[in-house]
């Protein structure tokens, strides 16, 4: 039997059925419905500040500690907000777990994240509460392959113990078919904050591994060092503008590609910003964290603000008071425009990622990437072009590269740090009772001088004055010991050194070459002022030495090096060697080592560039003063700044009297170098209301500290900055 139909006809005086009157409804709802979202759109706060729908993710430290920053503990909640729904900021999973650095995927839809419980990688849909697991490891970001239209996120594999800050290993893994993966990066280790991608997939910036923050290319493999710091990111076209965050976390370090520009970006004062002031201020020592690039060019997310004093520094306080920001760069990317507050709660929020609808159309102008005009004064590409060249140092801000000539591949040349070896100034390497070995260990010096006898050395040298009447080592190349036994003096002949020996007079040095480590052999060179910058060129054949100090004569010097043979797997080291004599306290710069005796007109552009680096230095503010401690910052270990291996700790001083300078502040901060190498340093407590000599510049001039953690934990943070230089 059909079923029944009933007609009813509506003659425009009766309201119409319920149902129909209900169907009506739905129509004319539906029809309003893109009016109400646009509405909703203008209404809501963060798609209003892009101008566009936006998405971001996050984790909440719900402990009762509050401090959470690296997400390793259980206790998180996964965050986001959402611009187009109206619902603010909210939980995306109900369970309290570890999500550690979530990431949005290249089309905002999916969130993917880490439990380091576990070493898996998870995906979750927006809006599912339901993660999925994806692979082993930890995610590191996401990208979006612009020829096969497909998303894909990097993933590392942990080295060493849980907690560790560093992966290899990187590869890409296809967030629909986890079956297909590609190799990423494999040629360094790679701390995880952060790690991004160009648009083209061609380029990465990252932190290989902290604190070497870097740009790397991935076909085929290279790698430019952009300064040391961590919280590297890129850019999200392929303009390859990049930053490295520095040491105190209050500014972004950028750098465009190709030796282009550098500068800073002030963060310290986002969350001012956000509450409406007109201009970026200090923010009376607070720092910001977690800084990542949005896929939008113009916008990054950060926390903040830190000024909760925790065991390590400010941001490892954590608090409440920690919020996500929204910031917008100016047009120029020179500084921050605006700023907004996404988070209003009273529970901490880190690690935020943000995405942007429209931000896979944006890019950098070339503009802002352009290198000023060179001046008459400027410096020119260093090192210069001379034969060669087997390694080589300008200063610390990055490694030289050398390209590949003949058999010799293309070579990365760093100094490894030792003991109180530390950034000077004017970036050199300041040696004071430490050392400083080359990297590559074995760039053939050693083969070929056994081999040919031709040897020159150059670099740029100041040496600090002294009290101490003992010799000290400037520079050796000898065999390698074992950590903690004397040297091999019982075979001469196997090594150079090169050593400062106090005049008796007091008013300078003498610089002395020995073919062993005994020093019975030490031939004098010639007498050294301190604290005035000396340019050497010492090349070295079977007969001896021509030396070649700034643009005075070159002298011969007869010593018989014709039976000298190094030994085997010997090191090139400044400073401390394996005799046991004491590293001398000198800053150095502008060092090479050529495998060729070099004549005048082969060091002259050397010396060209010495002249010009000396010509661009300008002498620090620098004052004597009596002052007594007033309060103290908490001294960190060892352990609790890691990675980090140097640190900076401020102290609270009142002024007695100024002995020589000018300062006009009563009261002030001093930095003093507490831990370096990761071992505590001696001076690092003061005593409250004790008069101490102190030895002050302003930290606005030593531009090198920047990269270093640096602890500030009093009451005054703001005050005036100065650090002890003595």
């Amino acid at each position: 039997m059909a079923p029944t139909r009933i007609l009813h006809c509506n003659n425009g005086n009766s309201p119409p059925p319920l149902p129909l009157r209900a169907t009506l409804l739905v129509v004319l709802w539906l029809a309003s419905l893109p009016c109400v979202i646009a509405r909703a759109q203008q209404q809501d706060p963060l798609a209003r500040f892009t101008g566009a729908p936006t998405r971001i993710v996050w984790v909440q430290d719900s402990s009762q500690a509050a401090k959470d920053v690296q997400a390793q503990g259980t206790e998180l909640l996964l965050m986001g907000y959402d611009s187009e729904d109206g619902r603010g900021e909210r939980e995306l999973v109900s369970k309290r777990s570890n999500y550690a650095r979530p990431l949005l995927s290249p089309d905002g839809r999916r969130v993917i994240f880490t439990d380091r419980t576990r070493g898996r990688v998870m995906l979750l849909d927006w809006g599912s509460d339901r993660p999925q697991r994806l692979a082993r490891g930890a995610a590191l970001c996401t990208w979006h392959d612009p020829d096969s239209k497909t998303d894909w996120v990097v993933i590392g594999q942990r080295v060493g113990k849980a907690g560790s800050y560093f992966y290899r290993n990187l590869v890409r893994v296809r967030l629909d078919d986890t079956s297909v993966s590609k190799p990423v990066w494999s040629r360094t280790r790679v701390s995880p904050d952060n790690f991004q991608l160009s648009r083209n997939g061609r380029f990465a910036a990252g932190v290989f591994p902290w604190p070497n923050g870097g740009l790397v290319g991935l076909d085929p493999p290279s790698l430019t060092h952009l300064g040391k710091g961590c919280w590297a990111s890129l850019a999200p076209d392929n303009s390859r503008l990049a930053w490295i965050f520095d040491g105190p976390h209050r500014n972004l370090r950028l750098s465009a590609p190709d030796n282009g520009p550098k500068w800073n970006v002030a963060v310290a004062d986002v969350a001012g910003l956000a509450r409406g002031n007109t201009r970026m201020v200090a923010a009376q020592g607070a720092e910001m964290f977690h800084p990542r690039w949005s896929n939008h060019v113009g916008y990054l997310v950060l926390t903040g603000p830190y000024s909760r004093k925790g065991p390590i520094n400010a941001v490892s306080g954590g608090g409440p008071q920690v919020e996500v920001y929204l910031a917008r760069f100016s047009d120029d990317f020179r500084s921050i425009k605006t700023a907004l507050r996404v988070t209003k709660n009273s529970k901490p929020d880190f690690f935020p990622d943000a995405w942007i609808a429209n931000g896979r159309a944006s890019q950098v102008p070339d503009s802002a990437l352009a290198s000023p005009r060179p001046t008459a004064g400027a410096e020119p590409t260093w090192p210069p072009a001379i034969p060669s060249l087997l390694w080589a140092f300008r200063d610390t801000r990055r490694p030289v590269e050398l390209p590949a000539v003949g058999d010799r591949p293309r070579t990365t040349c760093r100094l490894l740090h030792k003991g109180r070896t530390r950034p000077g100034r004017f970036f050199e390497l300041r040696l004071s009772r430490g050392s400083a070995e080359i990297a590559p260990p074995n760039p053939g010096l050693v083969a070929h001088w056994n081999a040919r006898q031709t040897l020159s050395i150059s670099m740029l040298l100041t040496i600090t004055p002294t009290t101490s009447k003992r010799p000290s080592v400037l520079l050796a190349i000898e065999p390698p010991t074992t950590p903690g036994t004397p040297g091999n003096p019982g075979n001469p002949g196997n090594s150079l050194t090169l050593a400062l020996n106090p005049l008796v007079t007091g008013s300078g040095f003498s610089l002395s070459l020995a073919t062993s480590q005994d020093g019975k052999s030490a031939v004098e060179l010639v007498g050294l002022k301190p604290e005035t910058p000396t340019h050497l060129v010492l090349a070295l054949d079977r007969q001896g030495i021509r030396l070649r100090i700034d643009r005075q004569p070159t002298r011969r010097i007869d010593v018989p090096l014709g039976q000298l043979r190094l030994a085997p797997g010997s090191q090139v080291r400044w400073g401390n060697n394996a005799s046991g004599l004491r590293g001398c306290d000198a800053r150095i710069s502008r060092i090479t080592l050529v495998a060729a005796a070099l004549d005048d007109d082969q060091s002259q552009p050397l010396l060209d560039a010495a002249t010009l680096t000396l010509k661009s230095r300008r002498p620090g503010k620098r004052a004597v003063v009596r002052a007594r401690c007033v309060e103290t910052s908490p001294i960190p270990t060892p352990a609790q700044i890691a990675p980090y291996r140097r640190a900076l700790v401020y102290h609270h001083y009142r002024i007695d009297r100024v002995e020589s300078g000018r300062l006009t502040h009563r009261e002030i901060l001093v930095g003093h170098w507490a831990i370096l190498d990761g071992k505590f340093q001696p001076g690092r407590r003061r005593a409250i209301g004790r008069s101490v000599r102190l030895v002050i510049e302003p930290l606005e001039d030593h531009a090198q500290l920047d990269s270093e953690r640096q602890v500030m934990e009093v009451e005054r943070i703001d005050l005036p900055l100065y650090v002890d230089v003595e």
